[in-house]
């Protein structure tokens, strides 16, 4: 990667080289001899190997640039040169998209998108892994997502370091102080919400998020409230609007500006944390990722933060969200891909992959690392891998294959959100025109398979 790239790209971006020396453990070597067929490390060799990271912030920058350290520590003959990208996803992926139309891309990436599977720029993983001697090691649940996305052959194109279930977050003081059980059906969090806004107190018994990221978050909401599992029927139409779907959204969206705040019409999950941890809203919707700012927010004090599961459905089951797809990738371009593999294995080995799973508030990959004490220690931990674990919960279907998946939920269908909120547009109404740009993206995918 070269300094005047960088330059040229942002100011904000830092990209980091550690050069230190150090000795390797037997484990660690052995897996970096099973990565190709035929392909073996050269003692002699010296690689440079770039990582890219999404979406950092100081703890999480602090914990990559260690990570490399001790890359450079253990297997002395590589180097990563690690850059990480501040802010939301979105510039971290128009950044990328710029790297890799100026021919930098990244050797390793951390950010798993389904439509660079098709623009060729991931490389295929299948060989290196069936010959990882630790394979097995990794969740085979997560494999079999990653798996998922690539709908036509199946390949694993980014090697899971974790599962990120989705829950709501709930402020267990205010329910102990109202004599409000912790709800487990949804009328119960619905009925709840009412309860605990109290407007002369400036609180809430809920904020949506109705700015970046409402559609997903909507998305994974109504899917456990309706129990709906299948996206797409058999004829290609899209479940999205279905009826219970609709029932969901009025209900959920019917309570912006009345059980909410007013400004939750623009809120991204920056804004929506910070109305949950400045004591503004007794119940947010969110992932175990914010985990970590809810620790350092609250001081440590987990009788005002709590994760529980998405309530059960009328049908008698916890539905989960389909396992959002997260994984270390290779690109087609890198040189040395038997080192850029050792650096991906020895990111997801027992105490890395424990260090980041508690960092970011996500259940690891590593079967290893996911029975560490500190996942049962750890209450909201401990609810993640319970949900996770559990013979109640069911998953969805998301359909992450499809390449503008994520673009009609940020492009079509968050403006919609917010016509919804303010009562310009119904439930109804947005729910179909959904289901109408998802139906077009699977027939648009499907035809270009056939080529």
């Amino acid at each position: 990667m070269s300094k005047r790239f960088f330059t040229t790209m942002t100011a904000m971006a830092l990209s980091l080289s550690f050069v230190l020396s150090g000795c390797g453990g037997s484990t660690a070597k052995e897996n970096a001899s099973n990565t190709t067929s035929g392909a073996k490390d050269d003692p002699a060799k010296k690689s440079t190997v770039s990582f890219w990271a999404a979406a950092v912030t100081p703890e999480r920058d602090a914990f990559f640039q260690d990570f490399a350290k001790k890359v450079q520590a253990q297997y002395p003959n590589i180097t990563v040169d690690y850059l990480g990208v501040p802010g939301d996803l979105n510039a971290y992926r128009q950044k990328l998209d710029m790297a890799i139309a100026a021919g930098q891309a990244p050797d390793i990436t951390n950010d798993f998108k389904s439509d660079l599977i098709s623009r060729g720029y991931y490389q295929a993983l299948d060989e290196y892994f069936d010959k990882w001697s630790e394979k097995d090691k990794i969740n085979p649940a997560i494999v079999k997502s990653n798996r998922g996305v690539d709908q036509k052959d199946g390949k694993l194109y980014a090697l899971p370091y974790s599962s990120q279930p989705w829950v709501l977050w709930i402020r267990p003081d205010w329910f102990k102080e109202a004599n409000i059980p912790v709800p487990e059906t949804w009328d119960q969090l619905f009925d709840a919400a009412k309860k605990l806004t109290d407007k002369s107190k400036g609180r809430y018994g809920l904020s949506i998020r109705g700015g970046g990221g409402s559609a997903n978050t909507l998305e994974m909401l109504m899917y456990s409230y309706s129990g709906v599992q299948e996206y797409f029927t058999a004829d290609g139409k899209s479940t999205i609007n279905n009826p219970l779907n609709v029932e969901f959204v009025e209900k959920y969206l019917g309570m912006y500006n009345v059980y909410t705040p007013e400004d939750d019409l623009g809120k991204g999950w920056t804004e929506l944390a910070a109305t949950f941890q400045s004591g503004k809203a007794a119940i947010v919707a969110h992932n175990l990722g914010s985990a970590s700012s809810h620790e350092k927010a609250f001081g440590g004090d987990r009788s005002k933060f709590m994760a529980i599961p998405f309530p059960k459905n009328t049908k008698g089951f916890t539905q989960h969200p389909g396992l959002t797809p997260l994984g270390l990738s290779m690109a087609t371009t890198t040189k040395d891909k038997a080192a850029a593999w050792t650096v991906m294995t020895y990111y997801v080995s027992k105490d890395i992959n424990s260090s980041y799973g508690k960092l970011y508030g996500e259940i690891p990959a590593n079967k290893d690392a996911a029975a560490d004490s500190w996942v049962q220690e750890i209450p909201y931990m401990k609810t993640g891998a319970e949900l996770l674990n559990s013979a109640n919960t069911k998953f969805g279907q998301n359909p992450y294959y499809l390449p503008g998946y994520s673009n009609v939920q940020s492009k079509t269908v968050e403006p919609m959100i917010q016509q919804v909120m303010a009562k310009k547009m119904t439930a109804k109404e947005m729910l179909d025109q959904w289901a109408k740009a998802l139906e077009k993206e699977r027939a648009d995918f499907q035809a270009a398979n056939k080529k």
